[in-house]
């Protein structure tokens, strides 16, 4: 994974620094405790198929956040893991 600028903008000023603040921390890997086990071992790739409009979609997201599309994803279902979905 690249590691990238942030991009500049105010955009997340109002109502997603939650986010970003949550995404930065899951990125830097702060709050890992349960699952250093699993950090030990490798990842492992996995091949997904997108409706092209999600997939532009999901681009956009990562991009706004300066991560790779990879990340975003990992991160996404991560959360939503978190949040007891699933």
């Amino acid at each position: 994974m690249a590691i990238t600028k942030k991009p500049k903008s105010n955009h997340l000023e109002n109502t997603g620094k939650d986010a970003e603040r949550a995404a930065e921390a899951f990125i830097s890997g702060v709050g890992k405790a349960e699952t250093q086990a699993e950090d030990k071992e490798k990842k492992v790739p996995i091949m997904m198929r997108f409706d092209p409009t999600v997939l532009k979609r999901v681009d956009t997201a990562a991009k706004r956040r300066g991560i790779s599309r990879s990340a975003w994803i990992q991160f996404t279902v991560s959360r939503a893991l978190d949040q007891g979905e699933g």
